[in-house]
């Protein structure tokens, strides 16, 4: 059985208990005490094949091309599987590809894959092979060399294929071609009558709705990441730089069995809290500045995607709490219109009044429906401040296809997140557009700006909707401000290990 999180009971939901708790990190003692895991939810060829099946359920007549990633330029570079054919297959290596040739209800599969090569396996790794790949997945394997010719001979008695990935109108030799459109478009150039059609919308249909096993490997992802989060929160403290604390979190991600970050770690401190994606990571964080960490683990595949925001030396100023009660508020609002088909409309009606009253209530903007001059248009005054969507679905990528986008609205199988955040720029009036009105707005509400100056907040949590009811499963990464303050009075991992001395040659020296 699913370990037990808070639980937002929206659909009835049942007690369990898990497995003893494998992580070597202290939970610490204030706030949520993190729980047990269960033993993992595999996913096997049964499942593979049956997303392959309701594809081609999908598709006529014709033959239906996944492409693999492609080989790196380097073998020393990473490699990342193309997320459609990992969920169509399972396969990791690059080179791969998937056939399915499909005339009157009959359907003929082959997976292509590279050939065994001692001499190349010794630098990149061992590869599965025709008869590994067979064994593994129950599909008839072939080389990855006869692909293309392979495709060619179909084309020609084939008058249309289905891919996720379209042939490109610009075949000329300076475009930027992934590789799957470089091959597409030299069929196309060799076969004018070949149709190709794109189910790029029928996979994301699929990949909308996960299974039980790719929900249990989210909430791995998600669990991995809130101690790498509490960790964050015990260690931080002023003079550290910020990729001390996200060498900590990545260190606590691999750790911990993920396979790395789900994507680029945000640590941003003081006016880097502000933005949005800062990727740069090198500052010296001081007293009375917010520490936002956008960070999250991916494992087995599946990301998670979570955000805090708390004060670098562990105690919220009047200021600091004022903003980030408005976007805790915001985020509670939506995450309780959750329920079965619900929209993300509503989520976001629900988060954006409490963002609106807000922003008011601090004078930072005019009104609930304030507006200022944006172009030749008007714009909500409550955007100089918030500037990004709610939330969205996680899964196989950090921004993956989710049942909550679709009409049907929220329901089983969904994986999101909700992120309302507060980003109170320094800059914030200088690039608006030099208007009377907009001068005028200015001139009222510049002293809050330099009130609230180089505060940022986000606060973003993972929620997992199965048959039992809306799971946030984030929540042991502390959220309401007297448990963050509770855990940050802590002594964490970094006191132990930090060298205070070799970290200030960075300051001496910053390389830039």
């Amino acid at each position: 059985m699913r370990r037990s999180l808070h639980l937002l009971l929206l659909l009835a939901t049942a007690a369990c208990a898990g497995a003893p708790n494998p992580s070597a990190q202290p939970a610490g003692s204030a706030g949520y005490e993190l729980p047990p895991l269960p033993e993992p939810a595999p996913i096997g060829a049964a499942e593979y094949a049956a997303r392959r099946s309701a594809l081609l359920d999908q598709v006529g007549d014709g033959v239906l091309v996944v492409f693999g990633g492609p080989l790196p330029a380097f073998d020393y570079l990473p490699f990342n599987q193309n997320p459609d054919f990992r969920y169509l297959t399972g396969i990791m290596e690059p080179a791969a590809g998937y056939v399915a040739v499909k005339r009157g209800g009959r359907v003929v599969e082959t997976l292509y894959v590279q050939d065994r090569d001692p001499a190349r396996e010794v630098w990149e790794g061992g590869r599965l092979g025709q008869s590994g790949a067979q064994q593994r997945t129950g599909l008839a394997a072939r080389s990855s060399q006869e692909l293309y010719t392979t495709l060619d001979s179909l084309a020609r008695v084939h008058a249309v294929f289905h891919t996720p990935v379209l042939p490109s109108l610009d075949a000329s030799p300076g475009a930027n071609l992934a590789h799957a459109q470089q091959v597409l478009t030299r069929l196309r150039e060799k076969h004018p009558s070949l149709e190709v059609k794109s189910v790029q919308g029928d996979i994301r249909r699929l990949r909308g709705a996960k299974s039980d096993a790719e929900l249990d490997r989210i909430r791995r992802a998600v669990y991995i990441s809130a101690l790498a989060h509490r960790e964050a929160m015990r260690s931080a403290h002023a003079g550290m730089n910020e990729f001390e604390i996200r060498a900590l979190i990545e260190y606590i991600f691999r750790r911990n069995g993920a396979e790395g970050p789900a994507y680029g770690s945000i640590v941003g401190s003081g006016p880097n809290s502000t933005t949005l994606h800062y990727q740069t990571s090198d500052r010296f964080m001081d007293n009375g500045e917010m520490l936002l960490i956008d960070a999250a683990a991916s494992y087995a595949g599946y990301a998670a995607d979570v955000t805090r925001s708390f004060p670098v030396d562990g105690t919220f100023t009047a200021d600091q709490r004022a903003i980030y009660e408005i976007v805790l508020a915001a985020q509670k609002a939506a995450e309780s219109q959750i329920r079965p088909g619900a929209t993300w409309n509503a989520l976001n009606e629900a988060a954006n009044e409490e963002l609106r009253n807000g922003l008011t209530r601090l004078g930072l903007i005019d009104g609930p429906a304030a507006e200022y001059d944006c172009g030749t248009s008007r714009c909500p005054q409550y955007r100089m401040f918030y500037m990004h969507g709610l939330g969205h679905g996680v899964g196989l990528a950090v921004h993956d296809p989710d049942i909550s986008q679709t009409p049907s609205g929220f329901g089983p199988g969904s994986a999101v997140t909700i992120e309302p955040g507060i980003y109170i720029r320094a800059d914030a009036f200088d690039h608006l557009s030099d208007t009377p009105g907009n001068r005028a707005m200015i001139e009222r509400l510049r002293p809050a700006l330099e009130r609230y100056r180089d505060i940022g907040v986000r606060i973003e949590d993972v929620f997992v909707y199965d048959s039992r009811g809306i799971e946030r499963a984030s929540a042991a990464a502390p959220r309401e401000i007297a448990d963050i303050e509770a855990l940050m009075s802590e002594t964490g991992l970094d006191a132990a290990s930090r060298s205070a001395d070799m970290v200030e040659w960075f300051r001496q020296n910053p390389g830039r």
